[in-house]
């Protein structure tokens, strides 16, 4: 018996698809495992942070002079001023035991007011020089409570982390930025969804201590009237003002407001 080896037939490790159909299948799987990945991930640092003792909190930032630096003279009756308001209005809105908020003044001209870790409230002179009055300040400082007291600072803070880490373990493997990439446009996907949840969450609790504090929510009404000009304002000048990116006027949300005032039978007037 004699054996040969014959030819294969022509064409049959040739496809009619293009070669580059199945790279790019590959890559939007491999994008959508990643995404899923991380927002898995940061999901879960977010729920497990948001348990970490709000001591230990303190201690994180304990040691940063920022917030240990005390009020410069003339802004000290100022700050005491802010302190005792954001007492008052933290009595209305059942804060965890343990949990309290320190007030600081930064000198910036910055149209802004943030809370971060450990409670820690800042107003920047560039807010406090646009607000007019006590019950816009009280709308502000309410907004910045909620925040610390639904613990969004410390649940960021998770999230940053592990993202960073990702970032770091991702692009050390590949040697390249690919990884840097990935993971920043992820995060602009998979936080916008959550930031504008607290932020409706944390102007929910703070029209709830207006209400508790002066009988209405015009503080807010107003101070949403105002930023809305501000933001106007913003884009044809040079003005300052961070808020709008940590905090944009969304009608959205002033609607959402208006709808929960008439559920909850809030007045957005001062009678």
């Amino acid at each position: 018996m004699r054996y040969e080896n014959h030819q294969p037939p022509e064409g049959i490790n040739v496809t009619n698809e293009h070669p580059l159909k199945e790279f790019a299948q590959l890559a939007v799987g491999i994008t959508l495992v990643a995404l899923i990945a991380i927002s898995l991930l940061t999901f879960f640092a977010g729920a497990l942070a948001r348990h970490i003792p709000f001591s230990y909190e303190r201690q994180m930032v304990a040691s940063i002079d920022y917030f240990q630096t005390d009020a410069k003279p003339e802004q000290a009756n100022e700050q005491r001023r802010l302190q005792t308001l954001a007492n008052q209005l933290s009595q209305h809105m059942a804060l965890p035991e343990g949990v309290a908020v320190t007030l600081h003044i930064d000198e910036s001209d910055t149209i802004n007011a943030f809370a971060t870790l450990g409670g820690h409230i800042v107003f920047f002179q560039g807010l406090l020089d646009q607000i007019e009055s006590v019950q816009e300040l009280a709308a502000v400082m309410a907004h910045e409570i909620a925040h610390v007291k639904l613990r969004h600072p410390i649940v960021a803070t998770g999230k940053g982390l592990t993202l960073v880490t990702l970032a770091s373990v991702v692009s050390g493997f590949s040697a390249s930025s690919a990884g840097d990439w990935l993971i920043s446009n992820s995060i602009n996907l998979s936080m916008l969804s959550y930031s504008r949840t607290q932020e409706l969450n944390a102007d929910a609790q703070a029209a709830h201590a207006l209400q508790q504090q002066y009988g209405n929510i015009s503080g807010a009404k107003s101070l949403f009237e105002r930023f809305a000009k501000l933001e106007n304002e913003s884009v044809t000048s040079s003005l300052t003002a961070e808020a709008f990116r940590s905090h944009p006027y969304s009608e959205d949300r002033w609607q959402t407001l208006q709808a929960l005032a008439k559920q909850k039978g809030w007045s957005l007037e001062d009678k």
